[in-house]
């Protein structure tokens, strides 16, 4: 019986080998991974968006949100809140995962890129949309425009950005009021503590 054994060249060759192929490999993989991450992604933002959509159309009964025994607030995507109110209409809507915030005033709807056909859900989102005034709509964008502030405060965004905001300091107020958060004490948005005092957003424990 012959045996035959690589030489230490040979054997630093077919490690190499080895190992560019199994890189190789796990870059195919990566690949896949990374894509079906989008895929699911997407897919995720598309059920979120119909479910706003059918929430808004059907009326459903939106979330509380704010829970005024803790004065805290959750902001969580794909639920739909309830964000006080506009000349008495009910401001309601969901933070979508994909971006963006879908209310009441002007729903967005799903398009289909290879379609020129206007749909039913179109449509009716349109007349939605044209059913309130420009000022009310107008309204509704400024409260939005504080919630979203509010919810970046949750992904680590700067409270000073937030006291730079124009929009979130004129509005802030008013969108407390109407979603009863009591100002006057420390309040909590995903378990971060904050305070606001003459007209300023403070955060407790250096928290953000």
């Amino acid at each position: 019986m012959k045996v035959s054994f690589n030489s230490i060249g040979s054997l630093g060759i077919v490690s190499t080998s080895q190992a560019q192929q199994q890189h190789s490999f796990n870059t195919e993989i990566d690949k896949v991974d990374s894509k079906q991450e989008k895929i699911e992604a997407s897919r995720k933002s598309y059920a979120e968006l119909v479910q706003s959509y059918n929430n808004i159309r059907r009326e459903i009964n939106p979330t509380k949100f704010v829970n005024e025994q803790t004065n805290s607030i959750d902001i969580t995507n794909g639920v739909y809140y309830h964000l006080g109110f506009v000349n008495g209409k009910p401001l309601n809507g969901t933070l979508l995962t994909g971006g963006g915030f879908n209310s009441n005033f002007s729903p967005m709807i799903w398009d289909n890129p290879n379609s020129n056909v206007v749909t039913p859900e179109q449509r009716e989102a349109l007349k939605i949309h044209r059913s309130y005034s420009q000022a009310d709509r107008q309204e509704a964008n400024e409260l939005v425009a504080v919630f979203m502030r509010l919810a970046r405060l949750t992904d680590g965004n700067a409270v000073a950005n937030a006291n730079n905001d124009k929009m979130f300091a004129q509005h802030f107020p008013k969108f407390a009021e109407g979603v009863g958060l009591d100002l006057s004490k420390p309040f909590t948005i995903n378990g971060k503590s904050f305070m606001y005092s003459k007209g300023v957003l403070q955060a407790l424990n250096n928290e953000v």
